[in-house]
């Protein structure tokens, strides 16, 4: 495995994955209504992040410098998959190989997966400064968009059960409405959050970032 180095240079200005307009939608909470603004707002950033480190990765767009040693050249061809991806051709600002500048002609990018092949034989370090990654919130894809709130949902839907997981019943007048409690009869052990994790994590396992 590489040992690798990454130096933030430019940080991003969001690291949210969706808005606070785009969560309401999804909730089906009209955007007048402004109650629930200041937590969902938390909520946005807390499963944001759970989802990128979920993900083992940063999504948003950051210019970086990484250091890549260990089982590199001197090898042909070397193969780097940079850590903040999608990266545009433009985003590379410098690739060094063991201090010398490699020529842009000898080098190419994937922009997609930010995979960066280095053409001939090189030596270690390779020194990579890119910008890579998405503009948060609104260049984040829809599957990112929709586990983030996939998870929010259940979030609030375990808050609005604890509130009344202690009431067995309501009565009015003439009238009773009683409360199954499916936690304690046993029907759900996993709450909200862990029955929306296996589509949680269909949707992310195509932006899980994997060191070998």
């Amino acid at each position: 495995m590489a040992d690798i180095t990454v130096k933030v240079i430019d940080p991003a200005a969001s690291y949210e994955l969706l808005t606070l307009d785009e969560l309401k939608t999804i909730l089906g909470i009209a955007s007048t209504d402004t109650s629930e603004d200041a937590q969902l707002e938390m909520w946005i950033e807390q499963y944001s992040d759970v989802v990128a480190t979920m993900c083992n990765r940063v999504f948003a767009k950051e210019k970086v410098k990484e250091t890549w040693r260990g089982d590199l050249p001197p090898l042909d061809n070397p193969r780097l998959f940079l850590t903040h991806y999608p990266v545009d051709d433009a985003g590379i600002e410098s690739v060094t190989c063991n201090g010398g500048t490699v020529d842009p002609a000898n080098y190419e990018i994937e922009n997609r997966s930010g995979k960066l092949t280095v053409f001939g034989s090189f030596s270690e370090p390779v020194v990579v400064t890119y910008t890579g990654g998405y503009e948060l919130p609104d260049d984040a894809p829809a599957a990112l968009k929709t586990a983030t709130g996939l998870l929010i949902n259940a979030a609030r839907m375990e808050m609005s059960r604890a509130v009344i997981s202690g009431i067995k019943s309501i009565s009015h007048r003439e009238s009773r409405v009683m409360f199954f409690d499916e936690m304690q009869a046993g029907a759900s052990k996993t709450g909200a959050i862990g029955a929306a994790g296996e589509t949680v994590d269909a949707l992310l396992y195509k932006y899980m970032r994997f060191y070998v």
